[in-house]
């Protein structure tokens, strides 16, 4: 190979060495934070999994997490109320009809006021507020579940809700 052609190559070969040690290093950085949020949030594997499986979350700040794992809550509770929902259109016994009632009732309160006013007090940096209403949110799966004396078809499901609600609400307590 001609010297003059050696240089640029070796060149090339360097800089591209280091643009991949810098977006290595940059996305340990990253995946470091979700490690340490979800570490604190008190449900560390599903966290860890939830936030991770999100394409935002690699370049996210703490901030950016708190309102993804609200984002995902939300998505959760609409699909779980909408299961709820269809099962209810076949209830007719009248003892299960109020108990899904009260379901239906729990989530709207969740999905129509709770969460979106949590996304709100997010963006206004009102951390107090939006922590209590993603933790409100589980305390509405609870008032759901306890009409019921055995597992229902959507128990998976509320514990998903809650457990993410609640964790939701840690990484949230992160913010200040």
């Amino acid at each position: 190979m001609p010297q003059n052609l050696k240089a640029p190559l070796l060149f090339s070969l360097i800089l591209g060495f280091l643009a991949t040690q810098a977006i290595s290093i940059t996305n340990k950085k990253t995946m470091d934070l979700i490690e340490q949020t979800c570490r604190q949030s008190g449900f560390f594997a599903l966290c860890d999994s939830t936030l991770r499986s999100d394409p935002r979350s690699s370049k996210a700040n703490l901030e950016g997490l708190a309102k993804i794992s609200v984002e995902i809550v939300i998505d959760k509770a609409n699909a779980t109320l909408n299961f709820i929902v269809d099962l209810f259109k076949n209830v007719s016994d009248p003892v299960l009809y109020r108990s899904y009632g009260t379901c239906i009732d729990s989530y709207g309160g969740s999905v129509e006021r709770l969460l979106p006013e949590a996304i709100a007090a997010l963006g206004s940096k009102d951390y107090a507020t939006s922590r209590h209403d993603v933790a409100t949110v589980a305390t509405n799966v609870n008032a759901c579940d306890e009409q019921f004396s055995e597992k229902t078809p959507f128990s998976d499901r509320n514990r998903l809700v809650h457990d993410l609600s609640l964790m939701s609400a840690g990484i949230i307590e992160l913010l200040g």
